[in-house]
């Protein structure tokens, strides 16, 4: 039976209602469709485009009252969308899909088994040709596999491990289980912690093909975010490590000096389920200082638990229970997600949201990702904060990422090593297992809480609210970590260190033992990484 819509979460409120705090709506300067839009890339198994959160009739821009900032979702990105490629693809097609916007019970299967001549008509990309597909209707802009052919007969589930997982259908960029859910977290419109903002999604099958997804991802300048929820493994004289990953760091680098932020989950551990806990350093994806690397906490009565310890990470989202499209049987429902997996996405939504709102607060056309400069264009900071970062008409991603780490709250809690019982912290601990803090984003789906929390992170970069204030260790545990990850994977101009203009903080074992520990252990790693470029 069809009806009007009414999810569980409700219908997405007006885009006036999901503005920032002290950031009016009517302050916001007009800009043409499209000059705000952000792009996130999320490389995992399959998206399901059906569902709700992915519709663009379901996005703020199209719920609200303004129709001149309506996205012309039902034509090719390359018309419309600023910095979209005109060619380098050995096609782009779009898949008009048999969308239901009405009844809120429709059956995914179905609407998939009614399109699957579609679906089999996808041809796997390679770094060579790249096959392209788009979803008029949704806000699902791209979809891309690579590394499929016509022998495989199970899809791979690169969240867990490089092998395939009996039971899966065959089926390159679409799928409703951990692909479904980092992209309804990171970009869906009930779910998402960015519901204003567009997907490119890429399925990938081996680890080679996932390095080949990562790198042409890395390399499209109009992507802003790159979402990884993925750790790869490798069995080298039959022992299982998880995390011992060699991927290409330069053009990982040269993305992010550019402007492109990539986010990757820390990881759950050999189990993927908080057991054994890997140093990130130990992954050329994760470890790199140009990357944030995200952990999770595990919300309880009494505050949180950081879930592991012994890999150092920059900011933390909720890793248990989150509300999700995950395994979603209804273009509606959907299971609660959980891990790493789930924090990465968030945290990649809430900077791609802070983005959008700084493009759609600078006057002018505003997308642009060039020498790190992300936005342009004039913009007034608000009163409580003269000196915000878009009051000098560019944005950086520099600026926007330090913004973001800088929001995030200590959760207070202990931690839980192996996924055990949680225990007490240990001095400067937390910093290694939960970075800045943590974002709960939507977890509890209250939007006005969210919205809240949100604006300790972006309210600063307009001006309209005051930094959190820092730990006083805080800094120093950061300035270690960049060095440290600098020391590994070389010098960059954006880390909190800076090679001849930083001086380490002197040793303390009793008040930072963690912080010294991991000094001395940094030390021996590799040469001082060298000058960074301007």
């Amino acid at each position: 039976m069809k009806r009007l819509i009414r999810p569980a979460l409700g219908l997405l409120l007006a885009a006036s209602v999901l503005t920032p705090l002290g950031l009016s709506q009517a302050s916001a300067a007009p800009v043409k469709p499209g000059d705000d839009a952000v792009v996130v890339a999320v490389i995992d198994s399959g998206i399901s485009p059906y569902h709700w959160d992915f519709l663009a009739s379901k996005m703020p821009q199209a719920l609200d009252r303004d129709r001149s900032n309506d996205l012309p979702l039902g034509k090719d990105p390359a018309t419309w969308l600023k910095g979209f490629p005109k060619k380098g693809f050995a096609s782009k097609t779009g898949l008009k899909l048999h969308l239901n916007e009405e009844d809120e019970g429709a059956s995914i299967a179905k609407l998939h088994d009614r399109d699957a001549a579609l679906w089999s008509s996808i041809k796997n990309s390679t770094p060579e040709a790249i096959n392209y597909y788009w979803f008029p209707g949704t806000k699902v802009i791209g979809g891309l596999s690579f590394g499929y052919t016509e022998q495989v007969t199970e899809q791979l589930d690169v969240a867990t491990a490089d092998v395939p997982v009996a039971g899966y259908t065959y089926s390159p960029v679409y799928g409703t289980d951990h692909g479904q859910g980092t992209s309804s977290v990171s970009v869906g419109n009930f779910h998402g912690t960015c519901p204003e903002c567009l997907i490119v999604h890429i399925t990938a099958a081996d680890t080679t093909s996932t390095e080949q997804a990562l790198a042409w991802a890395e390399s499209q300048s109009w992507i802003d975010v790159v979402s990884n929820s993925y750790g790869l493994q490798t069995v080298p004289n039959g022992a299982v490590r998880d995390g011992l990953y060699g991927g290409q760091t330069e053009p990982q680098k040269k993305a992010s000096e550019r402007g492109q932020t990539i986010v990757f989950s820390a990881g759950n551990g050999i189990e993927n389920a908080f057991v054994v806990p890997f140093s990130t350093l130990t992954s050329s994806v994760k470890g790199p200082d140009w990357v944030i690397t995200v952990g999770a906490t595990v919300p309880g009565t009494s505050g949180a638990t950081e879930s592991g310890s012994g890999k150092p990470v920059d900011v933390s989202g909720i890793g248990e229970s989150y509300p999700s499209a995950y395994n979603s049987t209804t273009v509606t429902n959907g299971s609660r997600f959980s891990g790493t997996s789930n924090a990465a996405p968030t945290i990649s939504g809430t900077y791609a949201r802070g983005l959008h709102l700084a493009r759609k607060a600078m006057t002018g056309p505003s997308r642009v990702q060039a020498g790190g400069v992300i936005s342009v264009g004039k913009a007034t900071c608000g009163r409580v904060r003269r000196a915000c970062e878009v009051g000098d008409g560019k944005l950086t991603a520099v600026e926007l990422r330090d913004r973001l780490l800088k929001g995030a709250k200590s959760t207070g809690g202990g931690t839980a090593p192996g996924g055990l019982s949680s225990l007490p912290r240990l001095a400067d601990e937390h910093y290694a297992n939960e970075g800045f803090g943590t974002y709960y984003a939507r977890l509890k789906q209250d939007d006005a809480k969210w919205l809240a929390e949100f604006d300790r992170f972006f309210g600063p970069v307009v001006g309209t609210r005051a930094p959190l204030a820092r730990p006083k260790d805080e800094a120093a545990w950061f300035l270690v970590d960049s060095w440290c990850r600098q020391h590994v994977f070389g010098g960059w101009s954006g880390g909190y260190y800076q090679q001849g203009r930083s001086t380490l903080p002197d040793p303390d074992p009793q008040a930072a033992p963690v912080r010294t520990a991991y000094a001395v252990a940094c030390n021996g790693l590799t040469k001082l990484p060298g000058t960074p470029r301007p």
